[in-house]
């Protein structure tokens, strides 16, 4: 029989197809899971960059406080903590028998004490996260002004408490009162009604419109005099030498204070275990107090004259028509005309002091 072309071609054609088979087989192996040779990984450039989320964000910081800010941190914190004492000791007051009184006013009595502390520590919550954070914050006055409306609230909670009080004054054995506790404490939860919801309005008030302008410019004026005082009082340190001296004599001695708050809320026992949280706080502020006094930038001797810019503006012209006078010259030489020139005569010996001072310490 004779073969025709087309079926001469039936068997390249057959071996063609399978040729690509075998191509598109080969390249799927490469490219996929299986084996084969990956390309290197792409490392994302650093700090990112586009909308696919790739590479590692910047880290966010946050404005650091200035060292009046720390300390009336502390403060806050301290008073917050002696706010936390009261209201462990009310707890406490709960948890006992009272000899005499009965559970529901023993609970009640508890109960004022506990709102009393939480009053005293949303007192010193506002100091801490409003003046406490002076640098960090934009308008600190303003955040601790505004905290009086809680302070408002919680203290009438502890007028809710002290009324809720005069009613268990009449009950059980004391049954015989309650014409007279029933009625007045009424009263008193009445007002603490009243007193609750003024707090909360209160705070409303006074952390929008015309008192937070008026609190925003107090912040501007406050904070940059504050960080300026503690310049000239950090310079000044710096200059006498003393500043570091007394940073570290203050951290030493708020770490053995703090340290003993520590133990004392290590016992536990009643009264006193709560009181040590309150020490260990004033520690901190002590410990925190040195900031006033030396700077991690001031280095001593090349800030200057630290009462310069305080002494700027006085009329200190001399006689021979100069203008403030040369530094070599000490305040009691003679040369120094003007209104303070009979103070130099006075001030010359303690200026020799702290240039001696300065001389021993190099």
């Amino acid at each position: 029989m004779k073969r025709t072309n087309s079926t001469r071609r039936a068997p390249a054609m057959m071996a063609l197809a399978c040729a690509c088979v075998l191509g598109m087989m080969a390249g799927c192996s490469s490219s996929g899971s299986g084996s084969g040779t990956r390309p290197p990984a792409t490392t994302p450039p650093p700090g990112g960059g586009g909308d696919d989320g790739g590479g590692t964000p910047p880290p966010t910081t946050s404005k650091p406080t200035t060292p009046t800010g720390q300390v009336a941190e502390g403060a806050g914190n301290t008073v917050t903590a002696t706010g936390n004492a009261i209201t462990e000791i009310g707890k406490q007051i709960q948890g006992a028998n009272l000899p005499i009184v009965t559970d529901a006013t023993g609970n009640a009595t508890g109960q004022v004490v506990i709102d009393a502390g939480n009053t005293v520590a949303a007192l010193g919550a506002g100091v801490r996260d409003g003046l406490g954070k002076m640098g960090a914050v934009d308008n600190p006055v303003g955040v601790t002004v505004a905290s009086t409306g809680n302070v408002v609230t919680q203290a009438g909670h502890t007028l809710s408490s002290t009324g809720d009080l005069v009613n268990s004054l009449g009950q059980d054995q004391l049954k015989v009162l309650s014409p007279v506790t029933t009625p007045v404490g009424a009263v008193v939860n009445h007002v603490a009604g009243g007193v609750q919801r003024l707090g909360e309005n209160l705070g409303d008030k006074l952390s929008t419109g015309p008192v937070a302008q008026l609190t925003g410019q107090a912040s501007k004026v406050i904070v940059p005099l504050t960080s300026k005082l503690t310049d000239t009082t950090q310079a000044l340190g710096a200059t006498t030498r003393l500043g570091a001296p007394v940073d570290n004599l203050l951290t030493k001695v708020g770490g053995v204070v703090a340290h003993t708050g520590t133990h004392l809320s290590a016992t536990k026992a009643p009264v006193v275990g709560p009181v040590g949280g309150v020490v260990t706080e004033v520690g901190r502020t002590v410990a925190a107090a040195g900031g006033l006094v030396h700077g991690e930038g001031n280095a001593a001797g090349g800030s200057g004259n630290p009462l310069g810019g305080l002494l700027g503006g006085l009329p200190l012209t001399q006689t021979g028509g100069q203008a403030g006078g040369n530094s070599d010259k000490g305040a009691g030489s003679g040369k120094t005309g003007g209104v303070l020139a009979p103070v130099g005569g006075l001030l010359a010996p303690v200026t020799g002091l702290v240039g001696t001072l300065g001389a021993l310490g190099r």
